[in-house]
């Protein structure tokens, strides 16, 4: 698998399980004068509900708001947060994760400003000193990456097996050729 399709891959990974903290800002770089970030959190708990709500102010002045709310019922925790960026854009997730025995399992989805959405799930399972991980990421164009992880401790070494399968849109992407480089005018 080549760099940028696991770079790829991990991106959508991230967001699914990092969720609102994650969203990208393409705005201009700010000086070096003037490094300043200014950060406020709030959270708040009301019995088994946690709410957080988050603004970033980058030194350029532009602000990212977050909220999100955490709440534990049983053996399950579901987490819907929202991130807005400085320039009004929406990126909405939500996680559960639910604890059953020697058995844990999460499922996501995040949606991006345009309305697409990208859905994932993962299934950790303890056996002894063995830990399997079944997941599936579905991006918003169809395509599916399912992947199989393996780690075995034993002493102080700990082995680790895993393959990957891509289907559908996820599979038929290939690699972009190197473009040719320009040349200099002279």
């Amino acid at each position: 698998m080549n760099r940028a399709r696991a770079l790829g891959i991990l991106a959508v990974i991230a967001l699914l399980t990092g969720g609102s903290r994650l969203v990208a800002d393409d705005t201009s770089q700010p000086s070096q004068d003037d490094q300043t970030v200014k950060k406020e959190v709030t959270t708040t708990k009301d019995g088994n509900t946690v709410t957080r709500k988050g603004t970033i102010t980058g030194p350029n002045g532009k602000t990212t708001t977050s909220e999100s709310t955490t709440t534990r019922s049983g053996n399950a925790v579901r987490r819907v947060g929202t991130t807005t960026g400085p320039k009004g854009k929406k990126v909405t997730t939500q996680n559960t994760w639910t604890n059953d025995g020697n058995t844990i399992t999460r499922q996501g989805t995040v949606t991006g400003p345009n309305g697409k959405t990208a859905s994932s799930g993962a299934t950790w399972t303890k056996d002894g000193n063995t830990v399997t991980r079944d997941g599936s990421t579905t991006g918003p164009n169809g395509g599916t990456v399912n992947s199989h992880d393996t780690w075995t401790k034993d002493g102080n070494t700990t082995t680790h097996e895993g393959t990957i399968t891509k289907q559908g849109a996820a599979a038929k992407k290939k690699p972009r050729a190197p473009g040719a480089r320009p040349r200099p005018r002279h």
